[in-house]
């Protein structure tokens, strides 16, 4: 069997690229997402929001302990981390960071594997949401397993942010989130600036992330447990209250839970 999936990742590029699909190109499309448990809770209203619009009849799944996987909904999808925490605690808590991106990996490709080829699937084309002016990300995708053949619609269009952007303001809803927030609560890729910013408007955000540094490094003098390196978050956090413009610099990299 062969199929059409699209990779609904909740931003609001992937939502113009399913819409812009499922009207130019009718056909069949099996649309997932996998949801990690630490999502903003704006993303999930989005994708919920237009599922409901378009009818996509939107597939949700989870990771689960053990490299297994889960069927949940807008109603039941984990909204308090726990797919993640599953897979920390099924690394035997060796944290993620930029260098071991096993989070998307497991999370979000394996997961979407697993449910695939369990429904019968052996081979299908994966439309995935990114942008003419995101060349840097269609070099990271050039090797795939021979059972996924990627397909970058936007690519093919020559979509730009510009372009995504100018759809959402004529549209009657939108991704309810702004930067230097990202579907991600916390990701670690993003720059130490951004994750300062978030830490002096929501600093609560940051509980779940030094819960897991302080379990996995056993304190805080120790950063090699830690999402980012050579600093945890929350020494983030606090150097924020002492001196609130010093990471405004740091870069950020770039990943699948940009808002954009």
């Amino acid at each position: 069997m062969h199929a059409n999936v699209i990779q609904f990742s909740g931003g609001r590029t992937s939502a113009y690229m399913t819409h812009r699909l499922i009207t130019e190109q009718p056909g069949e499309y099996l649309v997932l997402f996998q949801n990690t448990g630490k999502e903003m809770p704006a993303t999930l209203d989005f994708i919920n929001e237009c599922d409901k619009r378009w009818g996509l009849n939107v597939v949700w799944l989870e990771y689960r302990y053990g490299n297994n996987f889960e069927v949940v909904n807008y109603h039941t999808a984990s909204r308090d981390g726990r797919p993640f925490a599953e897979l920390i605690a099924h690394k035997k808590h060796f944290l993620p960071n930029r260098m071991t991106r096993y989070c998307t990996d497991q999370m979000k490709i394996q997961t979407a594997r697993r449910y695939l080829q369990s429904i019968g699937l052996k081979e299908w084309d994966a439309y995935i949401g990114i942008r003419y002016d995101e060349p840097r990300r269609w070099s990271k995708l050039a090797n795939h397993p021979e059972y996924m053949t990627p397909i970058y619609p936007l690519v093919h269009w020559r979509v730009n942010k510009k372009d995504v952007l100018e759809f959402w303001a004529r549209q009657e809803f939108d991704l309810n989130l702004k930067e230097p927030y990202g579907n991600c609560d916390l990701c670690f890729l993003k720059g130490k600036g951004k994750l300062a910013t978030i830490a002096k408007e929501r600093p609560d955000l940051f509980e779940w992330w030094e819960q897991f540094e302080e379990n996995v490094s056993g304190g805080y003098e120790r950063t090699k447990g830690s999402f980012k390196y050579g600093i945890t978050y929350r020494q983030i956090r606090e150097v924020v209250e002492i001196s609130p413009g010093l990471f405004d610099n740091d870069p950020s990299f770039e990943c699948f839970c940009n808002t954009d």
